[in-house]
């Protein structure tokens, strides 16, 4: 073989039929280089010319396939014979490449082709420096090696960088082919360059059977250009998909508690984890892969602990003693190189012999023998010494003693439980019949010893040198020579399990329905295809139970579940599918699992839950929303009438002479003080209006008056938001009169209230109704109850369509000349203007602008549909069938009543337009739109213009007095009934208000608060709750109270969900009692109440959802982390108000169980000041001479200046957690009060910038503290050592910046010392600001607040509409980044090389800042011709060549 291609052989094979016009799928061998029959191999294969390798091997020969390998099929038998075939050539060179998913598969693979054909072979990924590769490198590993084994990543890097061709190339072999699909490496490979190819490879897939759907079948052959094999000319997956016949074998669940165990070990774990973690601290920075050592043992650390509690759990105390002993062998054989590494090993050496102590103390001494399992096997068990699962198993082996070799394969979960058993087995002595011996599978990967054992164990299996084979999951074409029983041992491994000829027997927990439950969802996943001819399993009869307690199978007998099912049970469950019932069939499962079946199918029928955590911002959930209590009432049914609470509405705008009249609201309920007594600005196009409201003490309506006042509301509000008029032809119903009928079903008690006209002439303090006003509205409603013309229809197709045979007179004949003659009533024409009038055909209202000098009714029609009429005459006479009595009156010009718009907020303000123009600069006004109809269509309201101005701007302020009633409904039901103490329903309001809302203010500012203070408050209550809990466990509660999903949890069972307002007020959907909505919302959601219950059903994480928009039920979608921001900004609304007392109430409320004792700070300084030790000279009292504190308890400034490395019984930590939560409040209550005006986001970013363990480290510095710092670690002190040399000069704030990041241990000095302040204060927090703040100050200014580079970047360009690209790689010991940015004109690039990717990113950005700074100079500087491009660069960089910042 050659290391090049001959491109006229090649072009000339290519025509010869090796080119496009040839089919893929029908390329034999012998047309592609190299190929050549078997019978040419030098020496014969040993294989069954019947056998499945060989069928596989021959369709190979012949077109592109997928080969789906059963479990007991041999693939490295047809892998070598391929690769002999392909590459015993004489010709060009053509490459065979063989991909595998993992590196572990690679370095296997590449392992038993070298051993089995002689050829050349590698392997390829990316631990060997492959990505770094060039072209030269590549050319001679082609010309060197025939068969390359790598990942398909890094052929396909390799591809794209044109160092290796397809051409190249004769065979590609594709190991676990099914990942084929999305965007998997082997997809892009397939999609990218092989169907693109003119001279394909040919393509050789492996799969397993079972891993295979049947719906991905022709998407994967469409891929990989090929078909699936099956020897017998059936669908491949079809074969394959059949479930293996299993059996259960049930073992009870432990009778040994051992919680009380599992909780010292847990204990241990913590102790050792937090060693491993502050050992990290020590050495941060010290050396450059530290980070990764650090986290690789870790992990080491944790799988080790979970590896022992797993062993307890299934197997025993001796299995669990057993399996710490391994751990702590393979730490004891690490060498380390480095005295840090050894650091790290030998914490975790120290936490596995804390471990063997702990579970020692179970294992009493006398009993540390391992037990005689045939004599002693009830007392082993139920000592815990043996699990009864485990015991089950030896039971099961010793049933094979009998038989001749039984060969047992036994499939576990974990890579330590086959070592543990393993070692048991070897130890135990009644166990020696058994030969055991472990194979670890792809989980090791790293463990080189792993990969020898995976060579040598088959060998030994198949000549029978082993009983019991143990192995940690079965991959796919794995062969299991002469094995007549495959044990599922753990849940998880009974997925590997998929098909093979040999018995299989499963596991299963008696009386554990979860295990049962995921047993039979395996099994109905394995069953995807159901033979039309296999028989209705629904009229099979159920097992015949014996006489023994046992139910008996055609394969085995199976120990009965001690389960029955009552009759009335097994009613309550639809019967199983004729699938599920298959798959208890295959499985040979007794009634119980036949039950789990049915609850597993009503189960699938619900929705299924939303996998993000409750107060996520990724969930969102159907709430319902609250009623507000004060809008509802009974008075309708009061025939005596009723006695009203009056609120009234005085309205003033900012241009004078606009005149709006009074309104009163009439209530049965009495408001908060706060609620009815507030003021509002209302903004308008060009005006301002202030809205106030106030109370009026109580007003009594009687029957009649009642009646009148609701035709008023009725009316007007349905004319002005609504339709008077219901039914069209359209729709096939009559047109008619909204108030023609009875109207109670407009009205509801949970929605009473009445908005009535109020004399203009009244007194402020006073409310007279306007009855003039409604009585004239009333004549109005009863005129058009009895005038005929509502009973026409509107003809849709524009043709006349009378009711009756007569044309409809209006009016009496008689005109005369100063008078205008209306549908009710004549009216001088020098008295119209302000008049409102309803036109009887469309039941519009308006305004009267003028009457229209020299014209009628006779005009051309000026309309729509203009050039269908002549004049307006004929339009009404064809269009309602009406005939004008008076068609030369003039015309009315009037003005439309508008809808409603949302006046609470400022759109002018947005748009640029708040203020008017200055002369000389006059904004062009949009034109108003008038209409003009005959006034005898028009009846005449004897109501002032000023009522008709008013209701128009009702609907925003009831919007606004509906959310301060529901805020002060929840004040009432929090209760906060303290000495002094009141909030405000506008505060609650902003706490219940998002920033989805368009509103002046939002929770952000407030939730930001309530974050801190209930940090604090939960810190102190633990700290001074629990003194023997170390920082970690603080940490971990204080986190489970303060979570977002405890507060979801707390918040909704409050109700908290339905006062939120999250949603924009849409002015046009809200609605008046007694008014039909214009645009409604059914709801959909099948909820029939107004509260939405907390059902997984009602949960998503659709991006599309709409947020806030409400049905007519109340029903909107909410994001879930609303819910608890919510719960944190009535914690801060309520600490403005009233101070932590208050807030703590709030906490209470909600059911945060959080309380301040005193007598718990007195016993903390009691403990501190009882603490023994000998004080050095001048040892405290210099720092506190620095800190101007005088600590009463000495010992509590000693604990807070202790590090850990001192090996002292204390040391700061629980102090740094008390005093982070502390100082974190107080620099949020400072930020909070002090930039009132400063916006939530900005407000975040500040304190972001102000708490963070660098600003605390740089504080340290200042003030001198980190000399008190007591430690003992030669890592910390050069980290300090060098982070003081970093600090330069001080700036113009008089504050030096340092150049390298701080230890962290400087910014727990200065939290450690605060928390200790805290508790020698008895909690007085003022005392400890007066403290701090000069030491902190000066504090970032959002004038001087600085982004971190690359969000300054992000947004920059977020906002210029530009994009830029990153690009991050770390070796393991650097992190580089790359920014580009492509302007108009010209490419930037930005680069960055840090220990982190953030910290590369963060360089790389600032890089691309300075960039963008110097082209905006160079730009403004050409544009005034200072510069031309060249000189500027000459100027600046001293040449006029182009220069890459880096």
């Amino acid at each position: 073989m050659h290391s090049s291609l001959e491109p006229e052989k090649m072009e000339e094979e290519s025509q010869q039929g090796g080119g496009q016009g040839s089919n893929s799928l029908k390329r034999k061998f012998s047309e592609i280089d190299g190929a050549r029959n078997l019978e040419s191999f030098s020496s014969p294969m040993m294989i069954d010319s019947n056998g499945y390798e060989w069928k596989v091997y021959e369709v190979a020969m012949e077109r592109n396939v997928i080969a789906v390998l059963e479990t007991g099929a041999d693939k490295s038998e047809i892998i070598k014979m391929l690769t002999k075939a392909m590459g015993s050539s004489d010709k060009a060179k053509r490459l065979i490449i063989f991909l595998a998913p993992t590196v572990n598969l690679v370095k296997q693979q590449c392992c038993e082709i070298r051993t089995n054909v002689n050829l050349m072979v590698e392997d390829y990924f990316g631990a060997k420096g492959v990505d770094k590769w060039t072209s030269q490198r590549w050319e001679e590993e082609v010309s060197k090696y025939d068969v390359l084994v790598m990942t398909p990543q890094i052929l396909l890097d390799a591809l794209r960088s044109a160092f290796l061709k397809l051409e190249m190339v004769c065979l590609i072999i594709i190991d676990e082919c099914h990942r084929t699909t999305g965007n998997h490496p082997y997809a892009k490979l397939m999609k990218e360059f092989y169907h693109g190819s003119t001279n394909k490879p040919k393509i050789f897939g492996l799969t397993a059977s079972a891993v295979i759907r049947k719906d991905q079948v022709a998407e994967l052959e469409r891929l990989m250009d090929s078909k699936i094999f099956n020897p017998e000319e059936r669908n491949g997956v079809e074969k394959f998909a059949t479930a293996v016949k299993e059996g259960p074998i049930f073992y009870d669940p432990p009778s040994f508690c051992s919680l009380e165990l599992k909780e010292k070990l847990e204990t241990s774990h913590y102790k050792f984890n937090a060693s491993l973690k502050r050992l990290q601290e020590l050495e941060e920075g010290s050396l450059l892969n530290m980070e990764n050592k650090f986290e690789m043992y870790q992990k080491r650390f944790s799988i080790d602990y979970r590896g022992i509690v797993h062993c307890l759990d299934n197997l025993g105390l001796i299995c669990a003693q057993l399996a710490a002993e391994i751990c702590l062998e393979k730490i004891s054989d690490t060498k380390e190189e480095s005295e840090s590494y050894k650091e790290y090993s030998m914490v975790c050496k120290e936490f596995l012999e804390d471990i063997l102590s702990t579970i020692g103390v179970y294992l009493q001494q006398e009993d540390k023998k391992l037990v005689d399992l045939q004599q002693n096997h009830l007392s082993a068990v139920n000592s815990g010494h043996v699990s009864p699962k485990l015991k089950e198993l030896f039971h099961l082996v010793d049933s094979f003693r009998g038989e001749k070799q039984k060969q047992c394969l036994v499939l576990v979960e974990r890579i330590i439980t086959a070592e543990v058993i393993e070692r048991f087995v070897k130890k135990e002595g009644s166990l020696a019949y058994i030969n055991v011996l472990y194979l670890i599978g792809n989980n090791s990967s790293t463990d080189a010893s792993a990969q020898k054992t995976h060579i040598k164990i088959p060998d030994s299996f198949h000549v029978d040198k082993v009983n019991l084979f143990i192995k940690d999951g079965v991959e796919e074409g794995f062969q299991v020579p002469n094995c007549s029983w495959m044990v599922c041992f753990d849940s998880r491994s009974q997925e590997h399990a998929k098909q093979s000829n040999y018995k299989s027997i499963i596991f299963l927990e008696r009386g554990n329905p979860k295990k049962r439950d995921h047993l039979y969802d395996l099994k109905r996943k394995e069953i995807p295809i159901r033979d039309p001819e296999a028989p209705n399993l629904q009229s099979c009869p159920p097992p015949v139970k014996s006489g023994h307690g046992v139910q008996e199978t055609e394969d085995m007998v199976i120990p009965d579940s001690n389960r029955t099912v009552s009759a009335e049970a097994a009613a309550t469950h639809d019967p199983p599918s004729t699938n599920e019932q298959l798959a208890c069939k295959k499985l040979r499962l007794d009634n119980n699992i036949l039950e789990s079946s049915a609850k597993v199918n009503v189960a699938s029928s619900k929705s299924k839950a939303s996998s993000s955590a409750a107060g996520s911002k990724k969930r969102k959930e159907l709430h319902g929303t609250t009623c507000a209590n004060a809008l509802s009432g009974t008075w309708e049914k009061n025939i005596d009438g009723a006695i009203f609470q009056a609120y009234k509405f005085d309205f003033c705008c900012n241009i004078s002479g606009e005149a709006y009249s009074s309104f009163s609201l009439l209530l049965e309920s009495t408001l908060a003080e706060d609620v009815g007594k507030v003021e509002m600005d209302l903004y308008l196009v060009r005006k301002l209006v202030k809205a106030s409201v106030s109370p009026c003490g109580q007003i009594r309506l009687s029957q009649d008056e009642m009646v009148k006042a609701k035709c008023f509301q009725q009316f007007f509000f349905n004319g002005m938001f609504g339709n008077l008029f219901v039914g069209s032809k359209s729709l096939g119903t009559k047109r008619e009169f909204l108030l023609q009928t009875d109207t109670s079903s407009l009205w509801h008690p949970s929605f009473m209230f009445l908005l009535l006209p109020v004399e203009t002439k009244d007194l402020a303090s006073s409310a007279t109704i306007d009855w003039s006003a409604i009585n004239s509205c009333a004549s109005i409603v009863e005129f058009l109850k009895r005038y005929s013309l509502l009973d026409l229809r509107v003809s849709d197709e524009n043709q006349c369509n009378k009711s009756s045979g007569e044309e409809v007179l209006l009016g009496d004949k008689k005109e005369e000349a100063n008078l205008i003659h209306f549908a009710n009533i004549s009216s001088d024409k020098n008295s119209l203007e302000e008049l409102v009038v309803i036109a009887i055909h469309t039941g519009r209202i308006y305004s009267i602008v003028e009457a229209v000098t020299d014209s009628s009714a006779m005009n051309p029609f000026e309309g729509d549909v203009s050039s269908e009429y002549a004049t307006y005459v004929e339009y009404f006479n064809k269009k309602y069938g009406i005939v004008l009595a008076h068609p030369n009156q003039p015309l009315m010009k009037l003005k439309q009543s508008h809808h409603a718009h949302n006046l609470l907020v400022d759109f002018n303000e947005e748009m640029g337009v708040k203020t008017e123009p200055k002369s000389g600069n006059v904004r062009k006004k949009k034109p108003n739109i008038h209409a003009h109809l005959p006034p005898e269509l028009l009846l005449r309201i004897d109501v002032p213009r000023a009522v008709v101005k008013s209701i128009y701007l009702l609907p925003s302020v009831m919007y606004r007095l509906e959310s301060l009633m529901l805020a002060s409904q929840l004040r009432e039901e929090i209760d906060c009934s303290i000495n002094n103490f009141s909030i405000s329903s506008t505060s609650i309001l902003e706490a219940l208000t998002t920033l989805t809302c368009p509103e002046a203010f939002s929770m952000e500012r407030l939730e930001l608060l309530g974050d801190s203070v209930l940090k604090y408050v939960v810190s102190c209550y633990l700290f001074l709750k629990y003194p023997d809990k170390d920082e970690g466990q603080l940490s971990r509660q204080r986190q489970s109270i303060i979570s977002n999903s405890n507060l979801h949890r707390v918040a909704t069972n409050r109700k908290l969900q339905g006062y939120i307002r999250n949603g924009a007020f849409e002015p046009r959907r809200w609605t008046a009692s007694g008014q039909v909505s214009l645009f409604p919302v059914p709801c959909k959601c099948g909820v029939e109440t107004r509260e939405v219950p907390l059902d997984p059903k009602f949960f998503t994480e659709n991006m599309t959802i709409k947020i806030g928009k409400a049905c007519d039920m109340g029903h909107r979608w909410t994001v879930s982390k609303s819910v608890s921001d919510c719960a944190e900004a009535l914690i801060g609304a309520y600490y403005v108000s009233g101070g932590l007392t208050a807030s703590l109430h709030l906490m209470k409320w909600l059911g945060v169980d959080v309380d301040f004792d005193q007598n718990l700070v007195v016993e903390a300084i009691n403990r501190a000041s009882l603490r023994c030790y000998v004080p050095k000279d001048n040892e405290l009292t210099e720092l506190e001479r620095k800190i101007q504190h005088e600590f009463s308890a000495k010992f509590l400034l000693k604990e807070a200046i202790t590090h850990s490395s001192v090996h002292e019984s204390y040391s700061y930590e629980r102090l740094e957690f008390l005093g982070d939560s502390v100082l974190d409040f107080l620099i949020t209550r400072h930020l909070f009060n002090t930039y009132e005006q400063t916006g939530p986001g900005e407000m975040t970013d500040l304190r972001s910038a102000c708490v963070n363990n660098e600003n605390f480290a740089q504080v340290a510095v200042k003030n001198n503290l980190h000399s008190h710092l007591q430690r003992r670690a030669t890592v910390l002190e050069t980290q300090i050592n060098e982070y003081l040399m970093s600090f330069p000069k001080p700036d113009e704030t008089g504050r030096s910046i340092p150049s390298i990041q701080g230890p962290k241990a400087l910014g727990d000095l200065v939290e450690s010392i605060a928390g200790a302040l805290l508790i020698d204060t008895k909690l007085d927090l003022d005392q400890v600001w007066r403290v701090f703040e000069p030491m902190l100050s000066p504090l970032v200014t959002p004038d001087k607040l600085q982004l971190p580079p690359y969000r300054e970047l992000n947004e920059l360009c977020d906002s210029l509409g530009y994009f830029f690209r990153v690009k991050c790689s770390n070796d393991g010991v650097k992190a580089q980044a790359t920014i580009q940015l492509q302007l108009d004109d010209v490419l930037l690039t930005g680069d960055g090389s840090e220990q982190t990717n953030k910290l590369a990113l963060g360089k790389a950005a600032l890089h691309l800042l300075r960039q963008l700074e110097v082209n905006v100079l160079m730009f403004l500087l050409a544009c005034v011709g200072v510069f031309t491009m060249s000189s500027f660069a000459e100027t600046l960089f001293g040449s006029s060549e182009e220069k890459h910042f880096t």
